[in-house]
């Protein structure tokens, strides 16, 4: 039997959608969330409810059913901790039809829970309002699946004119202020993007770069986000951001939010934090290190006594704290400190905690009391524990891959199933939405594209994480396996390299013989030489120059091409809407069955066939962009270089794409040795 309350429960539940971002100013958004709370507070107590619980999404879509608040109302909902819900309107609740047939329908008669809006005056214990909430129900989801579409074509328009439509800037650019569709360099981590480049450059492998990040405290992309204010919604890292305490070894964040739900204003509030097993004391294993708090309303002090008073606070038995600060192996409190905290204003601060080695397994949790002047208040402190997230070889990887670096925007990498499925698939290349020159590069283009053929080589680094000079650039002529090291190293670090056949016991190629490598070395260091002198040879150079000046016939090739493809994008566009009139006129009776079905196969052929055009025309403008930039690869190479009297793994990706290692010849006491270049010679 089900316990009788002398008054009915309520929760209220609040929301307001992403939509609302685009139309109201921060004060309006502010006041539009208080207007909802006391609106539905005056409804619940004209009615003699008992409000138990209040719920508030802020930039959230009503068909997104992740709502951390509207999941956390819900739970309450199926614990038997409430008699009605209580909103607004029914959109409020929800946007999706079947969110609304499976809570307000099904779900909630099975838990005995009374649904009620104020406006649009829904309440499922009354029959004839049901037909009326799935109508709105429906006419609600359409409203969301045309924003859905609308909101697609603009991004889509926009992602042509190379506009930036991610909600956030890539790391290594901001947000211009003046066009928030424009990227401009963030001049900080920008420094760390060159850096990165340059390491790579330099025969640095992904897991060296990224240690010597971490190691100099340099904050990883999403680390750096979040410290300058960004809520990223990362469904994937879910598992890194939600710790209930820590048990295993590593670096954590913990971060505290209080929010003043009462309808007073709280005076002299104070909060004791501790991170232990018995509540008694801190852990000396642990680093812990204060990183931010609202410094306008707060104070964070710690203390080295033992039995503190919550009741009696004391400042003397405590030391102020500031952003940064490490605090002492020997604390036993962390204490925060509120003057005065308005209705709905929040305190929030955060650690970041280092657990060095836990041999016991112990769950060290994060708790805290509080003490109010304003004594009949229920004060709820939200806290998050998660892991604090590095740099990673994929980080590094993913950095370099980028063309966002060398100014193009490449855009629509990926999308969702629908507005409802927020399943994340990858687009064919073809698919995305690229726009070169958009904003100013951070990168050399000449740089990048070496990258990328290193990255394709997959090259391992050694214990000491360089990249070997030579790596994945030696084969053999006789089997096309790799040469690889073998055999003792000299005083400078030198060995020998022979057909990695080796290892099968020459059971597929004869090329027996090892080759020294600093007889390689020397070779390939005379050939480059070789090839500058060339270079610098005055009529080589004008020759040179004259083909640069050719670059006027890829000029025409490709403005004739985006010219092509500009018109099979209108022409595409065009017989969308064509299609969908012949749509509506089949529907309204002006077009028979039969005269539908063979215009829509006539549309499907003649879309078919300018999609694969568009999609040629693509793949020929990326190639002509390639051999341009390979033209101006070689000049800029050239013309960085005067003599080398030392090899690097630069220089060898600059100047050589593999090198080809012939039979040993016993009566000549030779072999040979065939170098292909990177460019025509």
């Amino acid at each position: 039997m089900k316990f009788k309350f002398n008054k009915e429960r309520v929760i209220l539940y609040l929301r307001l959608s992403d939509e609302d971002h685009n139309k109201l100013t921060k004060e309006q958004l502010s006041e539009s969330i208080k207007n909802q709370e006391l609106m539905l507070k005056e409804y619940a107590l004209s009615k003699n409810w008992q409000i138990v619980g209040i719920y508030s999404d802020v930039d959230w879509s009503g068909g997104d059913s992740t709502r951390p608040e509207f999941n956390k109302m819900i739970k309450e909902c199926a614990l038997g901790n409430t008699d009605i819900v209580l909103c607004k309107t029914q959109a409020r609740f929800a946007r999706d039809s079947e969110l609304i047939e499976k809570y307000v329908h099904n779900k909630f008669h099975e838990w005995g829970i009374r649904f009620k809006t104020v406006v649009d005056r829904i309440d499922n214990e009354k029959r004839e309002t049901k037909k009326t909430s799935q109508i709105l129900g429906l006419t609600d989801e359409w409203t969301l699946e045309d924003t859905s579409l609308n909101i697609r074509e603009t991004f889509k328009s926009k992602r042509k004119a190379g506009e930036c439509t991610a909600s956030f800037a890539v790391y290594g650019y901001l947000k211009d202020p003046e066009n928030k569709n424009h990227l401009i360099p963030d001049p900080v981590a920008s420094i760390t993007v060159k850096r990165i480049f340059d390491e790579y450059m330099k025969g640095y492998g992904l897991d060296k770069i990224a240690n010597g990040l971490n190691e100099d405290k340099i904050l990883s992309p999403l680390e750096y986000k979040m410290s300058n204010g960004s809520k990223l919604k990362i469904p994937l890292l879910k598992k890194y951001f939600d710790y209930n305490y820590i048990d295993k070894v590593g670096t954590y964040i913990i971060n505290v939010n209080l929010i003043n739900k009462e309808t007073q204003i709280l005076n002299n509030l104070i909060s004791f934090n501790y991170i232990t097993t018995d509540m008694k004391n801190f852990n000396n294993k642990c680093d812990i290190t204060l990183k931010r708090y609202s410094l306008d309303r707060t104070k964070i002090y710690y203390s080295e006594k033992e039995a503190l008073d919550i009741n009696k606070f004391n400042e003397n038995d405590f030391i102020l704290i500031k952003e940064n600060d490490t605090i002492p192996k020997t604390t036993t409190c962390i204490a925060t400190v509120t003057k005065n905290l308005d209705r709905t204003h929040i305190i929030n601060y955060q650690f970041e905690i280092k657990l060095k080695e836990n041999l016991k397994h112990e769950k060290y949790y994060f708790e805290i009391k509080h003490h109010v002047d304003n004594k009949n208040t229920n004060l709820i402190f939200e806290k998050n524990i998660r892991r604090k997230m590095k740099w990673s070889e994929q980080s590094i990887k993913k950095i370099l891959k980028d063309e966002v670096y060398i100014g193009n925007m490449v855009q629509f990498k990926t999308t969702t199933v629908s507005y409802k499925n927020h399943t994340i698939i990858k687009n064919d290349e073809e698919d995305r939405i690229r726009k070169n020159n958009t904003h100013e590069a951070i990168i050399n283009p000449s740089i990048w594209y070496n990258v990328q053929e290193r990255l394709k080589n997959k090259s391992r680094s050694s214990k000491n994480g360089t990249v070997h000079i030579f790596s994945n650039k030696i084969y053999c002529m006789n089997c096309n396996r790799i040469f690889s090291k073998c055999g003792k190293k000299d005083k400078n670090g030198l060995g020998y390299l022979c057909c990695k056949d080796k290892k099968d016991n020459w059971t597929n190629c004869d090329n027996k013989k090892w080759l020294k490598e600093d007889e390689l070395h020397n070779f390939v260091l005379e050939k480059i030489n070789n090839i500058l002198n060339k270079f610098y040879d005055i009529n080589i150079l004008n020759k040179l120059n004259n083909k640069a000046l050719n670059q006027d016939v890829y000029k025409d090739k490709l403005q004739s091409l985006e010219q092509e493809e500009t018109k099979i994008i209108t022409e595409l566009q065009n017989k969308h809407i064509y299609f969908q009139k012949l749509y509506e006129d089949r529907i309204s009776g002006l077009l028979k069955e039969k005269e539908f079905i063979l215009l829509m196969n006539k549309y499907k052929d003649d879309t078919t066939m300018l999609e694969d055009r568009l999609k040629i025309i693509k793949k020929e403008i990326t190639a002509i962009n390639n051999q341009k930039e390979t033209l101006n690869t070689k000049q800029n190479i050239f013309e960085k270089y005067r003599y080398i009297d030392k090899l690097n793994i630069e220089i060898i990706n600059n100047f050589i794409d593999k090198i080809i290692i012939g039979s040993y010849n016993k009566e000549k006491n030779d072999r040979d040795l065939k170098i292909i270049w990177n460019f025509i010679i």
